[in-house]
């Protein structure tokens, strides 16, 4: 987040974070950087100045949730089944500087850890991408 924070700032949207405890997971975590770091270039990209960004994570029994939040203006409910298709992009995302492939790679990276990743979004009232990842084991032994 710390590389990204100022991206997202520069872009006028307001960042906050919330993390609810320890959690530990077994990643390349340059890898895991690159797909977090892809799902904050699209808020810095897509929202519009004013709008806030939430980076959410917390244990949830097995698993890791790193949450992406952001009150931009949401994706059509007919393009959500796309996001994570390679070089596919939304109408109203082709009218600024892309690729098409952000999110894919985010989803190959998160998929090749053992998690999923997900989008949910709603046009004019924002766009969350939740992924999960197997905890450590050694993060779910009691103390």
């Amino acid at each position: 987040l710390a590389a990204r924070e100022s991206d997202l700032r520069a872009a006028g949207l307001v960042v906050d974070t919330r993390f609810d405890g320890p959690v530990v997971v077994r990643a390349d975590s340059d890898r895991l950087h690159q797909a977090v770091g892809n799902l904050l270039a699209n808020a810095a990209r897509y929202c519009r100045p004013g709008d806030r960004v939430s980076v959410l994570v917390r244990p949830e029994g097995r698993v890791a949730v790193l949450e992406v939040v952001d009150s931009g203006p949401g994706i059509a409910a007919d393009e959500l089944p796309h996001v994570f298709e390679r070089l596919w992009r939304g109408r109203s995302a082709r009218q600024v500087a892309g690729s098409g492939i952000g999110l894919a790679v985010a989803r190959e990276i998160v998929t090749a850890h053992g998690g999923t990743i997900e989008a949910t979004s709603r046009e004019g009232t924002g766009t969350t991408i939740t992924i999960r990842l197997p905890r450590s084991p050694a993060s779910l032994r009691e103390p």
